[in-house]
């Protein structure tokens, strides 16, 4: 009996562990450069603004739940790019 309580007490432990070290990794998990800095949720117009203003032109953005898809063209060439709202950072650039 006391074997196997204390072998559940190691186990639950080594799980909360992993599990803990598995949430560590998630939360510092560098999502990309920052797009617009702000503590509050960035809006459509926000993103807009910010784009227009790097040169970007036939810019179209779709919301995807907390994300932006922005396609457009900048210097000429067809770019898209994700931007998380919540953050305000890049997650995805075509760029790269």
């Amino acid at each position: 009996m006391n074997r196997a309580l204390v072998c559940g007490l190691v186990g639950g432990l080594v799980g909360a562990l992993l599990g803990g070290g598995v949430g560590i990794l998630i939360a510092t998990e560098d999502e990309g450069e920052i797009f617009i800095a702000s503590d509050q949720p960035i809006t459509v117009g926000q993103a807009q603004e910010k784009l227009r203003s790097e040169g970007w032109l036939n810019i179209h953005v779709m919301e995807q739940g907390r994300y932006l898809e922005v396609t457009g063209a900048k210097d000429g060439r067809p770019r898209k790019i994700m931007v998380d709202t919540l953050t305000g950072r890049l997650i995805a650039d075509d760029d790269d």
